[in-house]
């Protein structure tokens, strides 16, 4: 799908979100979704998952500050979105920071189908690693990644990882790489602002989320939300740098941008 057609299709579903997502970050993705069209669902608790999310279009499992219950939860949304064949974006953040974190991504991941994984270099080599006898893990990165590979290493990485979990990996860097495992893109461009603040990232799985529930594959979504975001974050850094504002605004800006490119876009 065209990107126009898959803006115009999320304007008019205007999808449901289920958002299991970390506290950090929540009121920035509650925002996103609603300036791109479609709305959140937050419910984090076992015993209500997966009813709720039964009556929304998408899910979003972000394992930011994971706990067991919290993963249980994931498990629990995942399988029902898989099982009514709705889309599930996951967000792995840090897998690499801890054993706790990848024996608990593991096993949602042994429940789980995604059908995209939106995550950064490191997070992406550990997910591999996974199917390896070897388990890799990284301490000293944090949440943040602690790779920097070149072009053709990250496109081999994404392919191999999308053909792992048979799905779409979107890996996210200095340059962005999107891959099925079949198809792969790079994209580039953004504003180097997105690193200062906190919940670019998580935004941006959102909005994988939400484009997900058009009628696009999971790689045309993603590949979309990624481009459109770097424009996004561009327009940002162009209206934050023309009021003399500081990163508060290009943050908050990240909001008007993105109503206004969306909106703009489905009408082309």
């Amino acid at each position: 799908m065209e990107r126009n057609e898959i803006l115009a299709a999320i304007l008019r579903k205007q999808p449901k979100i289920h958002c299991l997502t970390n506290p950090v970050t929540m009121n920035d993705v509650a925002n996103i979704l609603l300036a791109a069209g479609g709305s959140a669902v937050m419910a984090q608790d076992e015993q209500e998952a997966a009813e709720i999310t039964t009556f929304c279009q998408g899910t979003l499992l972000n394992t930011g500050v994971p706990d067991e219950a919290k993963i249980r939860a994931c498990i629990l949304a995942g399988k029902r979105a898989n099982q009514l064949g709705h889309p599930v974006v996951l967000d792995p953040v840090g897998v690499g920071g801890s054993s706790f974190r990848r024996r608990e991504l593991r096993k949602l991941l042994d429940h789980v189908h995604p059908a995209v994984v939106r995550c950064n270099q490191e997070e992406a080599a550990v997910l591999c690693s996974f199917h390896s006898e070897q388990e890799t893990h990284f301490s000293h990165g944090g949440v943040e990644s602690s790779l920097h590979m070149d072009a053709q290493d990250l496109t081999q990485l994404a392919r191999t990882a999308a053909r792992l979990y048979n799905c779409t990996f979107f890996i996210t860097g200095k340059t962005d790489v999107v891959s099925d495992g079949e198809q792969t893109i790079l994209l580039s461009g953004g504003d180097p602002r997105l690193c200062r603040i906190t919940g670019g990232g998580c935004m941006l799985s959102a909005l994988c989320a939400l484009f997900c529930c058009s009628e696009a594959s999971a790689f045309e979504a993603a590949s979309t939300a990624g481009q459109l975001w770097k424009e996004i974050s561009e327009e940002a850094g162009r209206h934050t740098d023309q009021n003399s504002g500081g990163i508060g605004q290009f943050h908050m800006s990240l909001m008007d941008m993105t109503e206004q490119k969306i909106f703009f876009s489905a009408r082309l």
